[in-house]
């Protein structure tokens, strides 16, 4: 049986999971574009896996749910650190090999007519800060390409990617046996839970969570906000 722990680094989640010979990491961190103070949180993170109990030679893999900021960060600095590799989905590599200011931006798209309200209105200041992290990202390539219904048995865990895109090309899930779904931004739960509030294609994030639909899912653990039970959405 494996354990999912919530690492909260302030706005956005990492996970991890305990298994029988080590932990698993999915996601890890970064700047936010809403952040009162310019910081990566990779000291926060390697702070939280210390507490956890995750050392050196215990980090098994490290597990990206998209090629965001915010979720990827960290992860070349973590992997040099741990002496572990990356996986992703293909489908997100240039986010993280090659990223450019209009990548990034992609899924800054709302179907909210206030959001795109307010988004319009910061789209300047918005813009500005992700330059100002674009310059700090640290490239990187991933080691392990994901596809749909890759095993993580062999890392010690019990449960399978699987492809869901529309928040970003490459954006997945992992589904373990026991129902847990660690979603990425597929879903939010920021006031309450709900699909992605912005993507790079909501057509595609419809038909992603239709997908899910056909899964027995019990908890969601979202990329932002708390973990909740997936029939709350």
């Amino acid at each position: 049986m494996s354990e999912i722990i919530r690492i909260d680094l302030g706005g956005v989640n990492c996970y991890l999971a305990k298994c029988e010979n080590g932990f698993i990491l999915f996601d890890t961190g970064g700047h936010l574009v809403m952040d009162k103070e310019f910081t990566n949180r990779c000291e926060r993170l390697q702070n939280e896996l210390e507490a956890a109990g995750c050392t050196k030679d215990r980090l098994q893999l490290i597990v990206l749910t998209h090629g965001d900021n915010d979720h990827a960060c960290n992860a070349a600095i973590i992997r040099a650190y741990f002496h572990t590799k990356i996986a992703m989905h293909g489908g997100d590599r240039k986010l993280v090999e090659e990223p450019s200011l209009n990548e990034w931006m992609e899924s800054f798209h709302y179907h909210s007519i206030i959001y795109r309200l307010v988004f319009g209105l910061m789209s300047k200041t918005v813009e500005k800060l992700t330059r100002k992290t674009l310059d700090e990202f640290k490239q990187f390539s991933p080691d392990i390409l994901l596809e749909d219904g890759f095993d993580l048995s062999e890392y010690g865990l019990d449960a399978k990617v699987i492809h869901v895109p529309g928040h970003t090309k490459g954006s997945i899930a992992v589904l373990t046996h026991g129902g847990d779904l660690i979603a990425g931004d597929t879903f939010a739960n920021m006031n309450k839970p709900s699909p992605a509030l912005n993507a790079n294609d909501f057509t595609q994030l419809a038909a992603s969570i239709d997908k899910l639909k056909n899964f027995a899912i019990e908890t969601v653990y979202p990329g932002h906000g708390k973990p909740f039970r997936f029939g709350e959405v």
